[in-house]
């Protein structure tokens, strides 16, 4: 994961290149170098032995094929488990407190706005639970790292919480800070069901517990409405 990583950061400033670091990648998990072309295919060597053999051009779309994974990262379902001896908590953020997940959540939709990598570090010290006061040396392919987990959150939250998770529709504001802030805070009214002396609780509780609440919470509006209409919710 972490080689795939890096040649995706490395090759991720060119128009092609997803081809480049697949190819890179294929050419790493096999263990060997391309030569150069011939009119026979791709005169290559094996790394380990030094032999040498021609691969045709025939075979490559389906070697290339089994690494497709690569253009998915919103369907990973593994990730980098430490950095730097801080361990990831849950994959799917099980043991995260809601509150930690919902800033998270603003950074994500914060870089998705600016493209700063300042959002994605601040994404991993609360992913990987960095003490208070410990500083990571996070390269590109490991903030990749974190975009791509959570990229993969997103995806399996919107099957598993399909309720309360819907897809963005035409015109609707997301990612601004005023938007951000006015989705957290309906969250957390939906979850306290108004009562501010709730809110500490509700920040506190696992992220998992908290999203199943709200899934719940839509599943039932969406029935209200479909039996008495929308103008009577």
């Amino acid at each position: 994961m972490r080689k795939v990583l890096e040649l995706l950061c490395i090759f991720s400033d060119r128009p092609d290149g997803l081809l480049h670091a697949t190819m890179s990648a294929l050419l790493w998990f096999c263990n060997i170098e391309a030569v150069r072309h011939t009119p026979e295919g791709w005169l290559c060597r094996e790394k380990s032995t030094g032999d040498v053999f021609i691969l045709a051009d025939g075979l490559l779309s389906g070697m290339i094929e089994t690494l497709s994974w690569m253009e998915h990262p919103e369907e990973m379902t593994v990730r980098i488990e430490d950095i730097e001896g801080c361990k990831a908590v849950d994959i799917w953020l099980r043991d995260l407190p809601f509150g930690k997940y919902l800033q998270a959540e603003n950074y994500y939709q914060a870089y998705l706005q600016t493209q700063d990598g300042g959002n994605l570090e601040k994404m991993a010290y609360l992913l990987y639970n960095v003490p208070e006061g410990k500083v990571l040396k996070l390269d590109g392919s490991l903030l990749l790292a974190v975009l791509f987990w959570y990229m993969a959150i997103k995806k399996h939250y919107s099957v598993v919480f399909g309720h309360f998770l819907k897809p963005v529709t035409d015109g609707q504001d997301i990612g601004t800070q005023r938007s951000q802030m006015e989705l957290m805070n309906a969250q957390i009214r939906l979850l306290t069901k108004g009562d501010v002396t709730k809110n500490e609780a509700i920040l506190n509780v696992d992220t998992w517990s908290a999203m199943t609440e709200l899934d719940a919470l839509a599943h039932e509006s969406e029935e209200f409405k479909r039996k008495y209409g929308k103008q009577n919710v």
